[in-house]
């Protein structure tokens, strides 16, 4: 078994992850329109994220938040391998981290963000690094730091960045943080993939221009 391979069997993640990528999943399954001539029966189970058995999934999910109850990282890392082989993977995990990012920020009281953004700009950075950082560890990450100067984060290990095509997972993450910085801030930053695991280095890195 590879590192990564024990990583993920020993890893956890929050329900609400799978949750999430199940239900980006479905919105990029959900036909524009259905065409007059269309056989339903023959066309929508075709369509993985409307097929009842990612919806028994999705309410199997929906009890474990509701409970408080985490994921096993390999359940989640299942998943993913099934997305990856899609053509629109990449788009469905940026849709995931984006998820992430609004559920985590809507638990966040709109008072408090308006008293962070009337204070020093670097209170705001530094709340919202913490916050970034626990979001992150919601997404499995074992051991996360995150720095305002250099706004930075690194995640080790990452095993999700080892699954095939290598790297692709990192584009959740990436779209989490530009998402969150985008809530707090009201200005989309702008976010580098550093450093990639699945390239030889050593963590996952992403580097942020502001927020």
């Amino acid at each position: 078994m590879s590192t990564a391979d024990t990583h993920i069997a020993s890893g956890a993640v929050s329900a609400i992850l799978p949750l999430f990528l199940l239900e980006a999943v479905h919105a990029h399954d959900r036909p524009d329109e259905i065409l007059e001539d269309e056989d339903l029966t023959v066309s929508l189970p075709r369509r993985l994220g409307l097929t009842g058995v990612i919806d028994t999934q999705k309410r199997r999910y929906e009890s474990a938040v509701k409970s408080g109850k985490k994921v096993p990282l390999e359940e989640f890392a299942s998943l993913v391998r099934l997305v990856l082989k899609r053509p629109d993977a990449e788009a469905i995990l940026r849709d995931t981290g984006h998820r992430m990012a609004n559920h985590q920020f809507r638990r966040v009281p709109e008072s408090y963000i308006k008293l962070l953004r009337a204070l020093p700009h670097r209170l705001l950075v530094s709340r919202w690094v913490r916050a970034a950082r626990r979001l992150l560890l919601q997404m499995g990450g074992a051991d996360v730091e995150g720095t305002a100067r250099p706004l930075a984060f690194k995640l080790h290990p990452a095993p999700l960045a080892m699954l095939e095509p290598a790297g692709t997972t990192c584009v959740m993450y990436s779209a989490a943080l530009e998402q969150l910085g985008e809530l707090y801030s009201n200005s989309r930053p702008s976010v580098s993939h550093a450093k990639c695991a699945a390239l030889g280095d050593a963590a996952c890195e992403w580097a942020l221009d502001s927020i």
